[in-house]
């Protein structure tokens, strides 16, 4: 079953369907074949959805967030695409949870972790994977965010709900409103907030790369093409440049 949504935001087109193997996969290849730029395809539950390093991304059908969205643009801008998606995933968080301080006065913040989950806290909230075509200038950035299950040792949005939870539609359209706000900032102002969201940068961090190798160090700094900067531990005159690699945050570089 497949419908569509008319309360999204003008410049989106979105399809949502009940179930498919990965809306990664199915977006791609409508972008293959001419889907437009501000595609999205939103399904209540996926087969065979993945994350990062080939993990799998599972949920209870219609509890979470799972859509992928599709940019197209010139070849040097797609890098930003999947920055520009996880601000917008940060600020539609901050935008429920600062309706829902009566819980708390000490509610959690949502930051982001390089290169690009969630987390409420120091638990994950949600993740990103990208796919793109270079050659044809688009990309497909896919994210899911735990709205109302979560596994174990991870965050949902409801845990900060003082009443119900957002429908996982209603929580895409408040992004997609969040991205066309971000889409009119300069390319550098886009940088900053994708910094200042950034608990990564200025912590001991290991970097497992694709290839197997470890990296151990300090996160210095973020390039304006999202590239993290290591310091190596062993030798404070090494800086690695990572395109992308699985980060475990070690401690704070000022805090034992």
């Amino acid at each position: 079953m497949t419908s569509t949504d008319n309360n999204c935001p003008a410049n989106w087109n979105l399809r949502r369907v009940l179930e498919t193997g990965s809306t990664n996969t199915d977006l791609f290849a409508d972008a293959l074949v001419g889907a437009p730029s501000h595609s999205a395809l939103m399904a209540d539950n996926q087969t065979a959805g993945r994350g990062r390093l080939d993990r799998t991304w599972e949920a209870k059908p219609g509890t979470n967030l799972l859509v992928s969205l599709l940019f197209r643009s010139e070849p040097e801008m797609l890098k930003s695409w999947p920055r520009i998606v996880a601000i917008a995933a940060v600020r539609a968080c901050e935008e429920f949870i600062s309706q829902n301080k009566s819980k708390s006065q000490s509610l959690e913040q949502v930051k982001l972790k390089w290169p690009n989950d969630l987390l409420l806290g120091d638990r994950k909230l949600g993740g990103m994977l990208s796919v793109g075509d270079q050659r044809k200038q688009f990309i497909v950035v896919g994210i899911g965010i735990n709205i109302g299950w979560a596994p174990p040792d991870a965050a949902k949005l409801s845990d900060v709900a003082s009443e119900k939870c957002p429908q996982p539609v209603e929580f895409l359209n408040s992004i997609l409103q969040q991205i066309t706000k971000l889409e009119n900032l300069s390319s550098d102002d886009q940088h900053q907030q994708y910094v200042e969201l950034l608990l990564t940068l200025g912590r001991q961090v290991r970097v497992e790369l694709t290839n197997g190798t470890v990296i151990t160090g300090l996160a210095s700094e973020l390039d304006l093409d999202g590239r993290l900067i290591v310091i190596e531990t062993d030798s404070q005159s090494t800086r690695h440049i990572i395109d992308t690699g699985d980060v475990v945050h070690l401690r704070n570089a000022n805090h034992d």
